[in-house]
């Protein structure tokens, strides 16, 4: 293309097709990484329309992170088969981040979910639900001794998740099982749980679909045990018989209350068919 400034844009025309600033363009000019295609003779810059895919790419590059040097280092030695293996090892990385994007989109939306059928609960209510098969990764918890022992069974469970990169929207549950409970032994955890979805290689663990007994507890853990009685005597008045595991759920936590004693907890166990 010839150096028509008709044909051209100025630096201004440029900037402004781009969304960006006169700055901008000043400052790759320096670096080397986009220059004008020609400067006229009163001293404007002029650049080719041909430049805009250029410059769209270097946004791109930058927008992912790629260091300016290494934009200009690309550049001075590109080739069809050097753009090539540069945008194979950009898409790996988008792929990457969309991937995570998208688990923090799920893990957000679930969280918002949850907070908000929180809100529309009667606390006080005992309720019987019917819930469908549910997948979990188990790990075992630490016998209880202190708060410490919490802290650790946390923590064990967190680094497992970690560990094979497990994808988990909701928040960590925990498990004690049904006939300990009924038997009055000390209070103690069994197992951590996290949901994960259906296809998912890593659950160890099926909730069973069936019929549910729900209570919710609102008094913080150190009385959590109340709730778990109110449930039991609930059951011996209706004549129902509790199986498997009770499970912890916790609907509001530090991001919308203040402090464990404000928690809202949902304990659930599943019961024979009435």
């Amino acid at each position: 293309m010839e150096n028509n400034v008709q044909t051209h844009l100025t630096s201004g025309q440029f900037a402004k097709v781009m969304g960006i600033s006169k700055d901008t363009l000043f400052h790759y000019d320096r670096l080397g990484i986009l220059s004008p295609e020609f400067k006229a003779e009163n001293g404007y810059k002029y650049y080719s329309i041909n430049q805009i895919d250029v410059f769209k790419v270097i946004s791109i590059l930058k927008e992912l992170e790629m260091p300016l040097k290494e934009i200009k280092e690309y550049l001075n030695k590109r080739s069809p088969h050097e753009l090539i293996v540069l945008l194979e090892n950009e898409e790996a990385m988008l792929n990457s981040k969309i991937k995570q994007l998208q688990k923090m989109k799920s893990i957000i939306s679930e969280k918002k979910r949850i907070t908000q059928a929180a809100t529309e609960i009667i606390s006080t209510d005992i309720i019987i639900e019917e819930n469908n098969d549910e997948f979990l990764v188990i790990t075992e918890a630490d016998p209880y001794t202190n708060d410490k022992s919490i802290y650790d069974s946390m923590i064990k469970h967190e680094k497992y998740l970690n560990i094979y990169s497990i994808d988990a929207s909701h928040t960590v549950g925990w498990m004690r099982d049904t006939k300990r409970v009924l038997a009055n032994e000390a209070f103690n955890y069994d197992y951590l749980f996290t949901r994960v979805c259906k296809k998912s290689n890593y659950s160890n663990f099926k909730r069973k679909k069936g019929t549910y007994l729900i209570a919710y507890h609102t008094e913080g853990y150190s009385s959590v045990c109340d709730t778990y009685d109110r449930i039991i005597n609930y059951a011996n008045d209706k004549s129902i018989e509790l199986q498997g595991f009770f499970y912890e759920d916790v609907l509001l936590d530090d991001l919308s209350v203040r402090g464990y004693e404000e928690y809202l907890i949902k304990i659930s166990v599943q019961i024979l068919k009435m």
